[in-house]
Protein backbone atom coordinates (compact mmCIF):
# COMPACT_ATOMS: atom_id res chain seq x y z
CA UNK A 1 0.00 0.00 0.00
CA UNK A 2 1.23 3.40 -0.62
CA UNK A 3 0.21 7.20 0.26
CA UNK A 4 -1.67 8.82 -2.66
CA UNK A 5 -3.00 12.59 -3.15
CA UNK A 6 -5.55 12.98 -5.86
CA UNK A 7 -5.01 16.70 -7.82
CA UNK A 8 -7.19 18.32 -10.80
CA UNK A 9 -5.02 18.83 -14.07
CA UNK A 10 -3.03 20.83 -14.82
CA UNK A 11 -1.49 20.21 -11.15
CA UNK A 12 -0.75 16.49 -11.11
CA UNK A 13 1.05 16.64 -14.06
CA UNK A 14 2.81 20.58 -12.79
CA UNK A 15 3.60 18.44 -9.31
CA UNK A 16 4.88 14.63 -11.05
CA UNK A 17 6.97 16.98 -13.49
CA UNK A 18 8.67 18.79 -10.82
CA UNK A 19 7.12 22.06 -12.21
CA UNK A 20 5.08 22.81 -8.81
CA UNK A 21 6.56 21.90 -5.52
CA UNK A 22 4.13 23.67 -3.09
CA UNK A 23 0.33 22.63 -3.67
CA UNK A 24 -1.86 24.68 -0.74
CA UNK A 25 -4.73 22.37 1.10
CA UNK A 26 -7.29 23.86 3.58
CA UNK A 27 -6.01 20.82 5.65
CA UNK A 28 -2.89 19.61 6.63
CA UNK A 29 -1.31 16.00 7.48
CA UNK A 30 1.20 14.58 9.54
CA UNK A 31 2.43 12.07 6.63
CA UNK A 32 5.46 12.34 5.39
CA UNK A 33 7.18 10.10 2.68
CA UNK A 34 6.57 8.90 -0.69
CA UNK A 35 3.67 9.73 -2.16
CA UNK A 36 1.64 8.43 -5.41
CA UNK A 37 0.18 11.42 -7.32
CA UNK A 38 -3.06 10.92 -8.88
CA UNK A 39 -4.75 12.96 -11.58
CA UNK A 40 -8.65 13.18 -11.12
CA UNK A 41 -10.64 13.49 -14.54
CA UNK A 42 -11.22 17.74 -13.92
CA UNK A 43 -9.37 20.22 -15.43
CA UNK A 44 -8.57 23.91 -14.03
CA UNK A 45 -9.20 25.58 -17.32
CA UNK A 46 -8.27 29.13 -15.92
CA UNK A 47 -5.03 27.62 -14.49
CA UNK A 48 -3.71 25.67 -17.57
CA UNK A 49 -4.69 29.00 -20.06
CA UNK A 50 -2.30 30.68 -17.58
CA UNK A 51 0.26 28.05 -17.81
CA UNK A 52 0.09 27.46 -21.63
CA UNK A 53 0.13 31.79 -22.38
CA UNK A 54 2.27 33.01 -19.03
CA UNK A 55 4.97 30.77 -18.74
CA UNK A 56 7.66 28.58 -20.84
CA UNK A 57 6.41 25.51 -18.78
CA UNK A 58 6.37 22.86 -21.72
CA UNK A 59 3.06 21.56 -20.54
CA UNK A 60 1.31 19.09 -23.14
CA UNK A 61 -1.79 19.95 -24.55
CA UNK A 62 -5.15 19.40 -22.94
CA UNK A 63 -6.40 16.36 -24.71
CA UNK A 64 -2.67 14.96 -23.77
CA UNK A 65 -2.50 15.49 -20.34
CA UNK A 66 -4.00 12.06 -18.34
CA UNK A 67 -6.68 11.96 -15.89
CA UNK A 68 -8.07 9.35 -14.22
CA UNK A 69 -5.03 7.55 -12.08
CA UNK A 70 -1.85 7.39 -11.33
CA UNK A 71 0.78 10.14 -12.99
CA UNK A 72 3.38 10.77 -10.51
CA UNK A 73 5.37 9.59 -7.30
CA UNK A 74 7.23 12.77 -5.33
CA UNK A 75 8.04 12.63 -1.63
CA UNK A 76 5.71 15.00 0.53
CA UNK A 77 8.52 16.34 2.89
CA UNK A 78 6.98 19.19 4.57
CA UNK A 79 3.51 20.53 5.22
CA UNK A 80 2.33 23.71 7.25
CA UNK A 81 1.15 27.39 7.16
CA UNK A 82 3.23 29.83 5.04
CA UNK A 83 3.79 31.73 8.40
CA UNK A 84 4.63 28.26 10.49
CA UNK A 85 8.07 27.81 8.18
CA UNK A 86 10.54 26.17 10.00
CA UNK A 87 13.58 28.78 10.76
CA UNK A 88 15.88 26.01 9.43
CA UNK A 89 13.95 25.70 6.23
CA UNK A 90 16.32 26.92 3.20
CA UNK A 91 15.33 29.93 1.40
CA UNK A 92 14.09 28.31 -1.95
CA UNK A 93 11.64 26.35 -0.46
CA UNK A 94 10.70 29.22 1.32
CA UNK A 95 9.77 31.17 -1.77
CA UNK A 96 7.59 28.38 -2.72
CA UNK A 97 4.99 29.35 0.36
CA UNK A 98 4.78 32.94 -0.95
CA UNK A 99 1.25 32.01 -2.80
CA UNK A 100 -0.08 30.01 -0.16
CA UNK A 101 -2.79 31.74 1.42
CA UNK A 102 -2.22 32.42 5.29
CA UNK A 103 -4.84 30.09 6.64
CA UNK A 104 -4.32 27.32 3.99
CA UNK A 105 -1.21 24.75 4.68
CA UNK A 106 1.59 24.01 1.71
CA UNK A 107 2.42 20.60 1.01
CA UNK A 108 6.28 20.85 -0.03
CA UNK A 109 6.90 18.30 -2.59
CA UNK A 110 10.96 17.07 -3.63
CA UNK A 111 11.99 14.12 -6.02
CA UNK A 112 9.05 13.72 -8.25
CA UNK A 113 9.07 11.63 -11.30
CA UNK A 114 6.34 11.01 -13.78
CA UNK A 115 5.14 7.43 -14.32
CA UNK A 116 3.35 6.24 -16.97
CA UNK A 117 -0.94 6.58 -16.53
CA UNK A 118 -2.12 3.91 -13.91
CA UNK A 119 -5.63 4.12 -14.12
CA UNK A 120 -7.27 4.19 -11.08
CA UNK A 121 -10.36 6.18 -8.73
CA UNK A 122 -9.00 8.95 -6.65
CA UNK A 123 -10.60 9.79 -3.16
CA UNK A 124 -10.28 13.09 -0.84
CA UNK A 125 -7.47 13.29 1.19
CA UNK A 126 -4.75 11.44 1.18
CA UNK A 127 -5.83 7.73 0.63
CA UNK A 128 -4.09 4.32 0.11
CA UNK A 129 -3.71 2.84 -3.21
CA UNK A 130 -2.81 -0.96 -3.36
CA UNK A 131 0.18 -1.01 -5.83
CA UNK A 132 0.54 -4.55 -6.50
CA UNK A 133 -3.22 -5.06 -7.00
CA UNK A 134 -3.05 -2.03 -9.32
CA UNK A 135 -0.04 -3.45 -11.61
CA UNK A 136 -1.26 -6.36 -11.85
CA UNK A 137 -4.70 -5.51 -13.31
CA UNK A 138 -5.30 -5.89 -16.78
CA UNK A 139 -5.15 -2.18 -19.03
CA UNK A 140 -8.69 -1.10 -19.80
CA UNK A 141 -10.06 -2.80 -22.98
CA UNK A 142 -9.74 0.01 -25.81
CA UNK A 143 -13.55 0.43 -25.78
CA UNK A 144 -13.85 1.78 -22.16
CA UNK A 145 -11.03 4.72 -22.82
CA UNK A 146 -13.02 6.26 -25.73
Amino acid sequence: MMKALSLKQPFAWLIANGYLLVDDRSWGTSYRGAILIHASKGLYEEYYQYIKTHTDVPIPDKHQLEYGGVVGMAKLVFCGKPNELPAAMNRADRAHFSNVPATYYGFLFADATPLPLMACAGKLGIFEIDVDKLLAAPPAAQSELF
